[in-house]
């Protein structure tokens, strides 16, 4: 009974596939022009060829190997520990005039790079195999999930607004139908953020063996990544059921129409019309899905907190959301006459 939009679901995700098979290959070319550099011994290959280095290299009892560099003019000191398919370790203590920033530290996929700064020198201790948080994944599958999910938010309004008498004729309850096609829909929601967290794995897995952190808010960012896409479905097919004749302009204008009134809730409160405007934004983004995506806050130190003391509150409102606006698009249906 829902064939149609199993069928709608595979061009969808058939779209998709083309798109990250497209990044992947992008990332194929990308390893191939920067092979040259994936060699630790290349990283500092400029330091090597410096007439006053001196390296030497000596293999220690666990096995890592280790290389060391340095340039007593230059005070330059490199210490490089390759551990194989664990990654590098690598130290380099330099003047801090040649530093970029002090007591710097930076996480870039499974690369870990902290620089502290001592007196006028300088270390910079970089870790290749550290572990890769299922956050930067599931911000990603978002993405394309929610494009999917809107593009799939009007079963039921394709039906009203196009062969209703047919639909009606159906061996099968109206609320079995709009329950199926609804749950065709999530199918390939989430099927789509699986597609994208894999294309992604892929990429990565051409520089190097990532090892995903699915811990702490690893695990909300998981969870916020299934709902918030379901809940941004269910809210854009609530409204293409209420207005079926206009759902091609809906799923247009409703996620630029809610961008545009997130915008507004940032105007400063500076005078009477500014403070309207504002309070009048806001309320109407508590009824936004994406404006309770969060799995971290800001606290009173101005830094963000992820231990997650929102994030029940969050994720409830992301499942009423579903529940709610999914019911509103049943209820409509119900009562639609052919």
């Amino acid at each position: 009974m829902t064939y149609i939009e199993w069928l709608r679901i595979r061009n969808c995700l058939k779209v998709l596939a083309i798109i990250l098979v497209i990044l992947v290959g992008l990332a194929v070319v990308l390893r191939i022009s920067v092979a040259r550099y994936m060699s630790p011994a290349q990283w500092v290959h400029h330091i090597s060829r410096d007439p006053g280095t001196h390296e030497s290299s000596v293999t220690l009892p666990d096995g890592t190997k280790r290389m060391i560099l340095d340039n007593p003019g230059e005070r330059m000191h490199v210490i490089i520990d390759d551990h194989g398919s664990a990654g590098t370790h690598i130290e380099v203590t330099e003047p801090s005039s040649r530093a970029h920033k002090e007591n710097n530290n930076v996480s870039v996929g499974s690369v870990h790079v902290v620089e502290s700064r001592h007196g006028t020198m300088t270390t910079t201790i970089i870790d290749t195999n550290g572990a890769v948080p299922m956050l930067y994944y599931m911000a990603i599958a978002d993405v394309f999930a929610l494009i999917v999910a809107t593009i799939l938010a009007a079963p039921l309004a394709r039906e009203i607004n196009g062969h209703l008498e047919m639909t009606l004729t159906k061996p099968i309850s109206r609320l079995r139908y709009a329950l199926g096609a609804i749950g065709v829909d999530v199918v390939g929601i989430l099927a789509a953020s699986v597609m994208t967290v894999a294309a992604f794995y892929l990429c990565q897995l051409l520089f190097e063996t990532p090892r995903l952190d699915f811990s702490g808010v690893n695990t909300r960012a998981i969870l916020m990544g299934i709902a918030s896409p379901l809940a941004w479905y269910a809210m854009l097919c609530a409204a293409t059921t209420w207005m079926p004749r206009a759902y091609g302009a809906l799923l247009g204008l409703i996620p630029l129409g809610l961008l545009f009134v997130g915008l507004l809730t940032l105007v400063p409160t500076s005078n009477v019309v500014a403070l309207f405007i504002h309070d009048v934004a806001w309320v109407i983004s508590r009824f936004d899905p994406l404006t309770y995506v969060s799995v971290a806050s800001p606290n009173s130190e101005g830094t963000m907190d992820y231990s997650g003391a929102n994030f029940g509150f969050r994720i409830s409102m992301e499942a009423l959301f579903f529940v709610a606006y999914g019911a509103l698009a049943l209820w409509r249906w119900q009562r639609v006459e052919a």
